[in-house]
């Protein structure tokens, strides 16, 4: 049988010449020539160079991240962070506080740390209900300012040949100015506590001051007289139960009871079906009710008839809102007064607290370390500034315990 060499076999598919001859020396030739005609064909697809440029960025994010000291994990850095405040809390050394954050007050306050900072207003969110549910806003001033307009139109209907008015009516404008105070807490502790290890002392110090803060502004965003950048609460404005638009600007309005100083069951039914028939449309979609548990405990009793509950709180669920009373979700506020607080109490709040109240908070928490004042002693004093005001008075109505 006549011997065929390799050569011959891959002659018809590939031409062969010189050194050039080696099969697997074409196939790698002809895989780096189709790799070239690849990426001048991607170059040319539209997007195809940012595409690459995007791509590159990926991979050098990638050999970054790899690095020794690289970004660190979310709950990694969290530890580290914790770690530094504890050490600073303990030793009043700022060695470590230095190298986690370089958001320090060289005139000896330093900003708590981002990760425990978000930590304390998460926990006053928690406990303050109107800070959940106001527009909270962050400056670095002493006061922040807002503009609202009253909306008055000044569209008028004419004819083709009658005279056009120079002059129409116009949107009043209307400034409201929050101003901050602060808002101080001082816990102590022993220098043996501090010394020992076992004592987690950054969330000691977290839970002492966010209790201290969160009862302290809640009371002021509910009762605040206002006075010298003090928060006015939300209570402390008047009411009148004039209609949107006819009222004073700065006046809520209030529907009343039903009854002079104890209204009764129905009396109570129908005040809050009207509340929510007179909040206007732009405001209900995020409108929540606001009661302490007094007066949530009062409707929760109501039944009709048939037996039948104004407000069922279990098992009762629209549209992913739970526990709804009219279908409107229920913040509890013990702030809030009683039903049997009688004639002139406001006990039931209702609207969109996000359009109708403001926070101002003035750059997060500070702390500075006292180990002087008091011998044997740390005294860590903790403030903040935060101020708050109403805004928009048609977002928030009340029920008065009223006969008209």
């Amino acid at each position: 049988m006549q011997h065929v060499s390799h050569r011959a076999i891959f002659a018809g598919a590939i031409e062969l010449k010189g050194e050039d001859d080696d099969p697997i020396n074409v196939v790698t030739k002809s895989l780096e020539d189709l790799q070239k005609a690849v990426d001048e064909r991607l170059k040319k697809v539209e997007g195809g160079a940012e595409l690459k440029a995007l791509m590159d960025r990926i991979a050098d994010l990638e050999k970054k991240a790899n690095r020794p000291g690289g970004p660190k994990p979310a709950d990694e850095q969290a530890a580290v962070e914790r770690k530094a405040f504890a050490s600073l809390l303990r030793t009043g050394s700022d060695a470590e506080i230095k190298a986690a954050s370089s958001d320090t007050d060289p005139a000896g306050g330093y900003f708590v740390l981002p990760t425990i900072d978000l930590t304390v207003r998460q926990l006053m969110t928690d406990l303050s209900p109107l800070r959940g549910l106001a527009d909270v806003v962050s400056i670095s001033t002493d006061k922040y300012e807002r503009f609202y307009s009253l909306g008055a139109r000044g569209a008028q209907w004419v004819s083709e040949r009658d005279t056009r008015p120079q002059d129409t009516d116009r949107p009043e404008l209307i400034k409201h100015t929050y101003g901050v105070s602060e808002l101080y807490a001082a816990p102590a502790s022993t220098r043996q506590l501090l010394d020992d290890a076992a004592v987690d002392i950054a969330t000691w110090l977290i839970n002492d001051a966010t209790h201290d803060f969160a009862e302290t502004e809640g009371e002021a965003f509910l009762e605040g007289d206002g006075v010298e950048g003090k928060p006015r609460g939300l209570l402390d404005y008047g009411t009148t139960n004039e209609k949107d638009f006819t009222r004073a600007w700065g006046k809520h309005q209030y529907i009343p009871a039903g009854h002079a100083s104890a209204p009764t069951d129905a009396n109570l039914v129908t005040a809050c079906i009207a509340i929510v028939a007179k909040l206007r449309k732009p405001y209900k979609a995020n409108a929540t009710w606001l009661m302490n548990s007094t007066t949530a405990a009062r409707l929760m009793g109501i039944v009709d008839e048939n037996g039948r509950r104004l407000w069922a709180p279990t098992g009762n669920l629209i549209e992913g809102v739970e526990h709804p009373l009219l279908g409107y979700r229920v913040e509890i506020d013990e702030g809030m007064p009683d039903i049997a607080d009688g004639a002139g109490a406001h006990p039931i709040a209702f609207g969109d607290f996000r359009q109708g109240y403001v926070i101002v908070d003035r750059q997060g928490v500070r702390i500075t370390r006292d180990e002087l004042t008091q011998k044997g002693r740390v005294i860590f004093d903790v403030y903040k500034r935060v101020g708050g005001g109403a805004g928009d008075f048609n977002a928030i109505k009340f029920i008065k315990i009223a006969a008209s």
